[in-house]
């Protein structure tokens, strides 16, 4: 159950919430970025309602890897019409949507990483969350077997006692989120750990 939270602890911290208020360039994908994350997080938010049996759990976790198979061809051919579809393209909300998707693509690095290259860009030209790139950044970098450079990626010695996984250069870590509008380490670990704490408490109800 632990690592269940970390995986939530995690999306709820990088992923802002928004409303779609601008016209954008792709409304009908737009909506299908958003339908793909209501069937991609309802596994999660069934494990996190209420503290469930293992036989559950486990089911609901075969129809989270379900989710992201079947997603993962709809996101590639997204990527091949589209390129990376940012805030213009699709808004902040579905913009952010797709990143989560693409998080959850754990099982094609290769994928991840032509993402990323995709992504660079727009965020430099603030059309893409420069947060969500330090995410995928390191979900990468660890699922490659590097180490991370943002420590967005975390582990719980204990409940609410959160500390990042293999982190590179660990004294420079908070230049480099900054440059990338991300508050000091230590803060987003307090924060992550309180997040941790009432999940823990709620789902031991």
């Amino acid at each position: 159950m632990k690592a269940l939270l970390l995986i939530l602890t995690t999306m709820s911290l990088g992923l802002p919430a928004t409303a779609q208020t601008k016209p954008v360039l792709y409304p009908k994908l737009s909506k299908t970025l958003d339908s793909l994350v209501a069937v991609d997080q309802q596994p999660m938010q069934a494990m996190m309602q209420h503290a469930i049996a293992d036989s559950t759990r486990n089911r609901l976790i075969a129809a989270e890897q379900t989710n992201f198979s079947r997603h993962q061809p709809v996101l590639e051919a997204i990527v091949q019409k589209y390129g990376y579809p940012g805030f213009k393209q699709v808004g902040e909300k579905s913009s952010n949507n797709f990143w989560l998707l693409v998080q959850h693509a754990d099982a094609h690095p290769e994928f991840q990483q032509q993402v990323l290259r995709l992504m660079l860009p727009e965020v430099k030209s603030k059309n893409a969350n420069s947060s969500n790139y330090a995410y995928l950044t390191d979900r990468v970098a660890l699922g490659t077997g590097q180490p991370q450079e943002y420590g967005t990626q975390l582990e719980y010695k204990a409940i609410g006692l959160a500390s990042p996984r293999n982190l590179r250069d660990p004294a420079q870590v908070n230049q480099r989120r900054k440059t990338l509008g991300m508050p000091p380490l230590a803060d987003y670990l307090k924060m992550a750990g309180e997040a941790h704490r009432k999940m823990n408490m709620s789902a031991a109800k």
